[in-house]
């Protein structure tokens, strides 16, 4: 029950993420909203819950993404993984540190997506496109998480104190 939540919100995300961000002019502005909550569940919640709602959102985003084949889907499990075995090595304790981590995670998945792309193909036509809006894209999705989080944390309350 409580995956199939989390996946309905993490589409939702990804589908509004797709919706409305690819229509505003500004490029520096393209926040990953599934994100923070794969760093929710992995961090949070059981790791069943979190490969899960990773693959859901990785496939959600893949559909609506102009990224060559399986690389969002790869870099969404990378960081699950990644958030997984960090899951006792890091202190989430408020929505800042919460939000720190979500801009650290995006950077991590822009130079997976670079690596993989190195590897894949040994292309590195956009490296230098994803590494300039790298930063501001972890500035603008760490700050979005501020919201994200809260939304999440009351849904988690919400299913917990129903039994």
């Amino acid at each position: 029950m409580r995956a199939l939540l989390y996946i309905c919100i993490g589409i939702i995300l990804s589908i509004l993420e797709s919706a409305i961000f690819t229509f505003l002019p500004f490029e520096f502005f393209k926040p990953d909203l599934g994100l923070p909550l794969i760093l929710y569940v992995s961090f949070f919640l059981e790791p069943q819950v979190g490969l899960i709602v990773s693959i859901f959102i990785g496939l959600t985003q893949e559909v609506f993404s102009s990224a060559p084949h399986g690389s969002i889907f790869f870099t969404k499990l990378s960081l699950f993984l990644i958030a997984l075995f960090l899951k006792n090595k890091v202190y989430v304790d408020t929505k800042y540190s919460f939000s720190y981590y979500c801009g650290i995670f995006v950077i991590i998945e822009s130079f997976l997506f670079i690596a993989l792309s190195l590897v894949a193909r040994g292309d590195t036509k956009n490296m230098l496109n994803v590494l300039f809006y790298t930063l501001p894209n972890a500035v603008f999705t760490g700050f979005l998480s501020l919201f994200v989080l809260p939304l999440v944390s009351y849904v988690n309350v919400k299913l917990s104190s129903r039994g």
